[in-house]
């Protein structure tokens, strides 16, 4: 009778601790912590060695948009194995997440990796310009007073 009391303990004690454990955790990381996990979620995902998965120069920047929510963009580079078992250098990428507190609703809009290939690279350099992914992504979510905007010399 005394096991069956502490088995019976046990499952509920053990589910109910759980819980509260991750409820705690959820509340003290909040939505820029959120917005972190939701993203190397996704990024490990895209990766073709997802354990490999290495985040670098990563930064986090939070506005408060025309609505009053808070949109929060991580910037940085991601990198991993590539099919030959080495790391290729790094590539870029942009998250965006949004906290809305009127809905009060949490949801990574999208997380988003530099495709552009070399050549799309030094074909934008060689116009003066900048890459659709400098332009889409990183330019819009990334700036702010410590990191500029991606620009060409006859843009400045």
């Amino acid at each position: 009778m005394k096991i069956i009391k502490w088995i019976i303990l046990v499952v509920i004690a053990v589910p109910l601790a759980l819980v509260a454990i991750i409820y705690a955790r959820n509340k003290m990381v909040g939505p820029a912590g959120w917005a972190e996990d939701n993203t190397t979620k996704q990024l490990k995902s895209m990766m073709k060695d997802p354990d490999s998965m290495v985040i670098r120069s990563s930064f986090v920047l939070q506005r408060t948009n025309s609505d009053g929510n808070t949109e929060i963009s991580i910037c940085g580079i991601v990198d991993g194995r590539n099919e030959f078992g080495g790391y290729a250098g790094g590539t870029r990428f942009v998250s965006l997440s949004m906290d809305n507190k009127k809905s009060n609703t949490f949801d990574t809009i999208f997380v988003k990796i530099d495709e552009s290939t070399a050549s799309d690279r030094a074909l934008a350099k060689r116009l003066d310009t900048i890459t659709p992914f400098e332009h889409a992504y990183w330019n819009g979510n990334c700036v702010d007073e410590t990191h500029p905007m991606l620009i060409r010399s006859s843009d400045s």
